[in-house]
């Protein structure tokens, strides 16, 4: 059976002849199958370019996560700085602290102090005023 088919596909000698007489020639059949090399070329290109941006950005995120760090110690360092700030305030703005500060300015604390009642306006007590060596000579904390 390949006998005749090989026979009815090849050319007859008077075709053959004529063909030849013509200027025809038989060509080899068009391969339809497209070339790998470009397609691997683009898919290699596609892949480095891929991974050389996962390096970039990964160098880039790792530069932001130090600096991060970084801030946060500051951060922390201030707020540590802040709190010590906070304290000698307190510290400074007590009752007792600020007697003293006064003593040492000379001024004289009244033993026999008089308070304004801001509902009607009335004194309460009988004021007087503080004199140096009668009253109170230190506060103690």
């Amino acid at each position: 059976m390949s006998s005749m088919v090989a026979r009815a596909l090849a050319p007859a000698p008077r075709r053959l002849e004529e063909a030849k007489a013509a200027g025809l020639r038989l060509v080899r059949p068009v391969r339809s199958r497209a070339r790998r090399a470009p397609f691997v070329v683009v898919v290699m290109t596609v892949l480095a370019i891929g991974l050389v941006g996962l390096i970039i950005m990964s160098t880039i995120l790792q530069a932001q996560s130090f600096e991060a760090a970084k801030l946060d110690r500051q951060a922390a360092s201030l707020q540590t700085k802040q709190q010590a700030i906070a304290r000698d305030v307190e510290r400074l703005q007590s009752p007792g602290h600020v007697a003293g500060r006064a003593l040492a300015l000379g001024m004289v604390p009244n033993a026999n102090p008089a308070f304004l009642r801001l509902s009607d306006g009335r004194v309460l007590g009988e004021p007087e005023p503080a004199e140096p060596g009668h009253n109170l000579g230190s506060v103690t904390r």
